[in-house]
């Protein structure tokens, strides 16, 4: 018998329904989103990847092989063969969906946004939640890192120019995956190889701390009807967290880490949306990084809820305000980087 169930909306924590009740509710919602996205991609035009690989998951206790899924976008002018010496920066995306849905594709946009200045753009599929709750989503996602450093050359990527960014859920994993990196032994991890040192990420209206209740994020929204309705944040916090996890644990809120945690990021660029209940924690981060002499920038949306940027059919003019914004951010880290230098630590 299932337990009853408790709303994480108080306790912090996930429901207590059933597996299967919460795989009957994914699985109804993920049909849903893939028909928006869908949409999305129709009615906005946006590029299908240059190509698809399926890469292994190669950490923690759920390795498994081709389990995710990279889809690379290229700038359209090495469509044709170049030099092969030639290396271009990268960036890699994690993308939202609580966890439970979505996909790379759902991205395509914000990569074509990057691809038209000349970088790679490498979006990441995860294995979702509830099928595989925390930690399998880091797993995967910190595994696609290490395999595209490794394999830099068959991207034609230049390691030593590796940026990360995420929306909502991704960008937890982002910067879970510095945090994890930094220090993996801490971690308990022994990786298979060296991971890049990242020059910077992007993150998207995060999720960056569960040690804060959903009613008490609501609490500091104007107008908390604007914010994600309860039964789809209970979905995703029940498909994701168990209830005996540590919620200060950095890889699950990276955002209320430690200080020595935050020292060790590169420079972030974050965006937030006025009428979201995640935009607190995100300026909370912010002030913590300037406060310890980070370079950390941030930016807000104004009138726009969580996940503005991809609403079917809606041409929102600031998606594009934004996306060139990022841009304009990645550009002065480009500047200011030695390219052609890998310098990967163990």
């Amino acid at each position: 018998m299932a337990e009853p169930e408790i709303s994480p909306e108080t306790t912090g924590r996930p429901t207590g329904s059933s597996y299967w009740s919460l795989l009957i509710r994914a699985k109804a919602i993920r049909a849903a989103a893939a028909l928006g996205f869908a949409l999305h991609r129709l009615t906005h035009s946006l590029p299908s990847p240059s190509s698809t690989t399926w890469v292994d998951s190669t950490l923690g206790g759920s390795k498994a092989k081709k389990a995710i899924r990279l889809d690379v976008y290229n700038p359209a002018n090495t469509s044709k063969p170049v030099d092969d010496h030639a290396r271009r920066p990268a960036m890699i995306v994690f993308h939202g969906g609580g966890f439970v849905l979505g996909s790379g594709t759902d991205d395509a946009s914000y990569a074509a946004s990057l691809t038209a200045h000349g970088m790679v753009v490498i979006a990441v599929s995860y294995r979702l939640a509830p099928e595989y709750p925390y930690p399998t989503p880091l797993e995967d996602c910190a595994s696609a890192i290490l395999h595209i450093h490794k394999h830099s050359d068959q991207y034609r990527i230049d390691p030593s120019q590796l940026y990360i960014s995420g929306f909502s859920a991704g960008g937890n994993l982002a910067l879970s995956c510095l945090h994890l990196f930094n220090n993996p032994t801490k971690f308990q991890y022994n990786l298979p190889s060296s991971p890049p040192t990242f020059r910077g990420g992007i993150l998207f209206y995060p999720l960056l701390d569960w040690t804060k209740t959903r009613a008490e994020k609501r609490n500091t929204c104007e107008r908390p009807e604007l914010t994600l309705p309860t039964g789809l944040t209970n979905l995703f916090d029940g498909s994701y967290l168990r209830p005996d996890l540590d919620l200060t644990d950095p890889l699950l809120s990276p955002g209320a880490a430690s200080d020595a945690h935050l020292q060790s990021l590169p420079p972030l660029h974050l965006v937030l949306c006025e009428h979201d209940m995640l935009r607190r924690e995100g300026d909370e981060l912010a002030t913590r990084l300037k406060g310890l002499g980070k370079e950390v920038s941030a930016r807000l949306v104004e009138g726009e809820r969580h996940g503005w940027d991809k609403v079917p059919f809606a041409v929102k003019d600031s998606a594009a305000v934004e996306y060139q914004a990022a841009w304009e951010v990645l550009e002065d880290w480009l500047r200011r980087e030695p390219a052609g230098t890998d310098t990967s630590t163990s």
